[in-house]
């Protein structure tokens, strides 16, 4: 609140289970993975380049209005599972 008048935006962003070598050696230890997996309505684990593309966005200018939100990039699991 104190920084907005300076143009300071605080987001963050949720990935949910993304293909890469730690999230395969996880999921290799633990069924729960693959459970979340399973539960993800896109049927995926999502990708290191579709997360970079949401960071992309949140950082442009096109995104300058954006502020004070945690933006799920998950295919959807957390909305699946909070059913």
């Amino acid at each position: 609140m104190r920084l907005g008048p300076v143009g300071a935006r605080v987001c963050s962003l949720a990935p949910g289970i993304i293909d890469t070598p730690q999230g395969r050696q996880e999921a290799a230890k633990s069924s729960s993975m693959q459970r979340l997996i399973e539960a993800t309505p896109l049927g995926r684990t999502g990708r290191s380049e579709e997360v970079a593309a949401v960071v992309a966005f949140m950082l442009s200018d096109e995104a300058s209005f954006l502020n004070g939100i945690d933006i799920l990039v998950d295919g959807g699991v957390v909305a699946a599972v909070s059913r």
